[in-house]
């Protein structure tokens, strides 16, 4: 069940906040928090962040009317010009790149060849030509962290996600979640195949755009770079307009036989229904209770992406948005907080989730509860935040999935 802590806690609410945050500076250009989004990341080459990111120019930056947030560049290119970048000799001068800048732990040849098998098949299907281009924009709080809380205070919670069960039906689902890398597309080019994987490499255009990119920025080997599709802790993407070529019949690590196990696809049949996508990427649990830190973060992350796929005159105007449990596998975090940070952000930008679940991880029964009860007493996403807060600090079962390292034994001479 969910605690009762009454109107007294509340009633203190307010006075705290104004403690906690400095007035009149925006928030990515704020003093660093206690804790990092990237903290588990702090011991590689980049510090924890992503780096230097090169390629991005903001001479046309647009702030969204009301909402905090704004876009800073969007790149919009056609399918026929990434098919024809896209030979075999560029692609693999961009695996190699990809695996010795970014993703360096393993590699996959097997999904390297499955790669391969369809970019031939992307650039052979002259038949298709596109209805649209293919845009990357990307979006970024733009108030300060007060205007941020008067939202947050004026806004109610008055809508809780409807619950669907089952994957995405991106046929139907115009605009979908991306539980995304900081680097999008993630290890797609060498190993790894859950969900952001198998969005790039099926959807082709998008790992076409994202692939030519580290062709076109400086080396990332040398340097400690970034390109411009990655984003930082309060940024998001849109991305638009990239039918599917193939269909991958597996999830998790590429299967020896998967070149056996893999559909190629006409485009032309999904030009029409291709969702829209929102990718956000989430902290990687590497601590055992959230603090109210971790929780602010996630909720500007998922605001951002909602906000601006509700909002954006060019690339949003998604009123009913997809999603699911946002960094609950290989990022060790607890469905129960993800789905409450995802449905607060969600009544902040005034979108409606409908939240599919696969019946893994922790059953989301009790948040519901936890959401309904912040419906039912008419609080504000701000007070559902505390409370928040208070149920991840005293409830085992809202805790991350992230586990310590276990200390290895001392062999024996």
């Amino acid at each position: 069940g969910v605690p009762q802590w009454g109107w007294a806690l509340l009633g203190a609410w307010p006075a705290q906040r104004r403690i906690r945050f400095s007035p009149k500076t925006a928030l990515h250009c704020e003093t660093p928090p206690r804790i990092s989004y990237y903290g588990s990341y702090l011991g590689d080459r980049f510090s924890g962040g992503i780096g230097e990111r090169v390629g991005i120019s903001e001479a046309h930056k647009v702030p969204l009317p009301k909402m905090g947030i704004s876009r800073v560049t969007v790149f919009a290119d056609t399918h026929e010009n990434l098919s024809k970048w896209a030979t075999e000799n560029n692609w693999k001068q961009a695996t190699e790149i990809h695996k010795k800048a970014y993703f360096t732990r393993t590699e996959n040849l097997v999904q390297e060849e499955v790669l391969q098998k369809i970019r031939q098949h992307y650039v052979d299907c002259k038949h298709y030509v596109s209805s649209a281009p293919v845009q990357a924009a990307l979006f970024r709080i733009d108030c300060t962290r007060d205007e941020l809380r008067k939202r947050c205070d004026e806004s109610t919670v008055k809508c809780i996600p409807c619950i669907k069960f089952g994957v995405f039906d991106e046929t139907s689902e115009r605009c979908i979640v991306d539980f995304a890398n900081k680097r999008l597309g993630g290890g797609w080019l060498s190993y790894g195949m859950v969900q952001e994987e198998k969005m790039f490499i099926e959807r082709f255009d998008y790992g076409a755009l994202c692939a030519r990119s580290l062709l076109e920025m400086p080396d990332p080997v040398a340097n400690s770079l970034a390109s411009p599709f990655s984003m930082h802790q309060d940024e998001a993407w849109i991305l638009r307009g990239a039918p599917q070529f193939a269909h991958v019949h597996w999830y998790g690590r590429t299967p020896a036989d998967a070149l056996d196990r893999l559909t190629l696809l006409n485009p032309a049949s999904d030009s029409k229904t291709a969702p829209a996508v929102v990718a956000i990427d989430a902290i990687k649990a590497s601590f055992p209770v959230y603090e109210r830190d971790h929780l602010e973060m996630m909720l500007i992350k998922a605001y951002v992406g909602f906000a601006a796929a509700r909002n954006d005159p060019d690339v949003g105007g998604y009123k009913e948005i997809a999603t699911g449990s946002w960094g609950c596998g290989a990022f060790h975090n607890n469905e129960r907080v993800m789905f409450v940070v995802q449905a607060l952000a969600a009544n902040l930008a005034d979108v409606n989730l409908v939240h599919h679940v696969l019946g893994d991880g922790f059953r989301i029964a009790p948040a519901l509860a936890f959401l309904e009860d912040c419906m039912v007493r008419k609080l504000t996403v701000g007070q559902a935040l505390d409370l928040l807060v208070l149920q991840c600090a005293s409830d085992k079962d809202w805790k991350s999935k992230w586990k310590p390292p276990q200390p290895r034994e001392q062999k024996s001479s």
